[in-house]
This record gives structure tokens, sequence and C-alpha cells, in this order.
């Protein structure tokens, strides 16, 4: 049997894939909310207030999951919107097979102290991917729809103390209007013991019913532009932490592997994709 599998798991298929053979997966990222507190200007996602009930979840670890090497809980949407998160990661790690290689969370980190840490941690947590854009309050703030950069960066340092063991990687989306500030965010970032760099090349879908076209625009950023960045950081922070650097192609591709995975069956991916990772929180 190919264990070589990834699916995302929704409230768009999760009725499907209820009724699927069971199988074996390589990564199984999960969205059990459909909505977000957030309302970045890049984000092409639509929203709804649908939620995937917690026993149904379980019913499907235990049916439909013969093995997977890693969870990962929260991909499109925003997880910690969810009040039923701790207990979500609690039914993975109770599972009959669960995670090889633990679970990750994918968030914007607005909501991450209302969760109980030591839960998370318990049932198999260790690696946090948080998304921020900047560490100049006004830029985090036009790009990421509002969002405090206060209570998000607190809430990193908070959680970097409570859960030493966890590693934390940041997310940031790089537009004309961050990409000078990149550097600043990375010195700051390890300064507090960030691990990881993700760093995205914003793509724009022109065929996008959700974002608004006309600020795209003036966001866009050239490869040229991007490729001179990553010369830039590579040059400053070489050895220092783990970066990838991922193309607005590349990532359109992904948004399009991920649509398909949230309509159809599993697909085989004998080669993960690193922007798989990093495509949801936006």
């Amino acid at each position: 049997m190919n264990e070589q599998k990834t699916i995302q798991l929704n409230v768009i298929n999760f009725d499907k894939m209820r009724a699927a053979l069971p199988a074996e997966y390589n990564i199984i990222r999960f969205d059990s909310n459909n909505d977000c507190n957030v309302h970045c200007v890049y984000c092409h996602n639509e929203r709804s207030s649908e939620l995937i009930e917690l026993e149904s979840f379980r019913f499907f670890l235990k049916e439909k999951v013969l093995s997977v090497r890693q969870f990962q809980v929260g991909c499109v949407m925003e997880p910690t919107l969810d009040k039923r998160l701790c207990d979500f990661m609690e039914a993975v790690a109770a599972s009959p097979a669960p995670p090889r290689h633990g679970i990750r969370l994918q968030t914007n980190g607005i909501l991450l102290h209302r969760h109980e840490a030591s839960r998370m941690v318990k049932a198999g947590l260790n690696l946090v991917t948080l998304s921020l854009d900047s560490v100049t309050g006004h830029t985090h703030k036009d790009l990421r729809g509002g969002t405090s950069l206060s209570k998000v960066a607190r809430n990193i340092v908070e959680f970097r103390h409570a859960c030493p063991d966890v590693s934390v990687c940041l997310i940031t989306t790089v537009t004309a209007a961050n990409i000078d500030e990149v550097d600043e965010l990375v010195s700051w970032g390890l300064s507090e013991g960030v691990a990881g760099f993700r760093l995205r090349q914003m793509f724009h879908d022109f065929q996008s019913q959700v974002v608004d076209h006309e600020k795209m625009r003036r966001l866009e950023v050239t490869a040229t532009a991007f490729a001179a960045m990553r010369a830039r950081i590579e040059a400053s922070f070489a050895g220092k932490a783990d970066f990838t650097f991922l193309g607005e192609d590349y990532l359109m591709q992904e948004r399009s592997n991920i649509l398909q995975r949230s309509l159809i069956a599993p697909q085989s991916d004998s080669n993960p994709s690193p922007a798989s990772e990093v495509l949801g929180q936006s």
C-alpha cells in the first residue's frame, strides 16, 4: 500500500473522506473550522461558519487512518478560533495510529494564548508555524487586516518561554510593503529563539473573487526583487536558522494542489512540498 499520500481534510471533503477506504498517509493537514479572524489583503480563501464534529473526527482517525507520518492542525483557516483545538490534538494523539513525527500547529498567533500549551505539548505538538509579516506595527497591520503586532509578538514570546522544546517557525508573505523589512523581522525572530523562516513571494490569482485586485497589484513583487531579497538574507543570516524561499509560480501551483486535495481523494505525494505547510495561514 502506498504510504506517500497527503490530504487536506476540511469541511469541504470530510464526509467524502469518511466514506473512503482506510489509507496510510504521509501528511494530514486538518481544518476543524472554515473561518479566520484576520482578513489579510492577499488571502484568497472563502470562508463559512461550518465545523467538523469532534466525534466524527475521532471516527475518521479510528476507522480510516492506518498510519500517518505527520499531522498538521491548521492549513487554510485559523485553528485557534476553534475552542476545541486541544480536544482535536488529543484525539489525534489517542488514535490507533498517532503521527510518527508529531503534530504541527499553523496559526496567526492572535488567539494562541487562549489554548493550554501544556495540553498541546502532551498531545505531541513539536512545531508551531506562525504567520508574521513585519515587526513594524503599521506594516503588519496594513497587510494583515488590522492585526495587533504587539499581541502576536507577546504570544510568540510567551509560548517560547512556556514550551522551549517546541520549535517555532515564522511564515512571511513578501510584498512590496514589507520586502525591505524582512531583515529586521529575521533579526527579531532569531533573538526570540525562532528556528526557521518561510519566506514566500506574494502570489496573485487574477481569477479570485475574494481579494481586492487593485491592492494586490500595488503589493506585487517581481521575481528579480524577491531573488535580491533572498540573496541579502542568505548573506546576512546564513547558518543562523532554517530558511525556505518560495516563489510565486511555485505557490500558485501548490494552491492548485491544495484545492485538489480538498475536493478529491488523497494524492500521491512522494516528495511532499515545503510550500504546502505555509499556504494556509495567509
